[in-house]
């Protein structure tokens, strides 16, 4: 009896008994991948633990949801399609959205990336056609702005310099000597 009570429980939906402090993913690894990150220098062993720790519910969390996906089709084996299913429907793992996406055949593919070409061909046009015509109504109010004032033009043609009407005016009177003071 004794030999029975030490040995562990074979049952599949029992968690294995932990001791406290220690964690299934080696904080060794997740320290490596840490250092790897070149804005952190430094980590102490509390702050790489609760990662490898948050890691592990993190990655419970993503296998128990592909779980329930493959118990729904009486299934006990977890399959990709069982994790993009989780990841495209719980809100909590949008972020995975582009690591772990719904497989697809090799002609949806092409067309999907067919018309995201096209559309990002459509969108340059459409920019393209922006800016020829803000260049047009730029160079209209510039065709605007000279014939509305001729007399400004005029006075830069002699001057080879733009001047304003104030200058042209202080250009055009004779200069006097400023009054004497008592």
């Amino acid at each position: 009896m004794a030999s029975e009570a030490s040995t562990p429980q074979s049952s599949s939906s029992s968690k294995p008994d932990r001791t406290p402090g220690t964690t299934i993913i080696p904080v060794s690894r997740v320290k490596r991948v840490v250092k790897e990150d070149k804005d952190i220098s430094i980590i102490n062993a509390e702050a790489t633990f609760c990662i490898t720790y948050a890691t592990e519910l993190f990655m419970e969390y993503l296998v128990q949801e592909g779980f329930t996906r493959a118990r729904n089709e009486k299934r006990k084996t977890i399959f990709y399609k069982d994790l993009a299913s989780a990841v495209s429907e719980v809100e909590q793992f949008e972020f995975l959205e582009d690591v772990i996406p719904h497989t697809m055949t090799l002609k949806s593919a092409l067309e999907r990336r067919k018309d995201t070409v096209n559309d990002m061909q459509v969108d340059q046009q459409q920019q393209q056609q922006q800016q020829q015509q803000q260049q047009q109504q730029q160079q209209q109010a510039r065709k605007k702005q000279k014939t509305d004032h001729p007399q400004d033009e005029a006075s830069q043609n002699q001057n080879g310099t733009e001047s304003t009407p104030a200058a042209q005016v202080s250009s055009s009177s004779t200069t006097t000597p400023p009054p004497e003071q008592p």
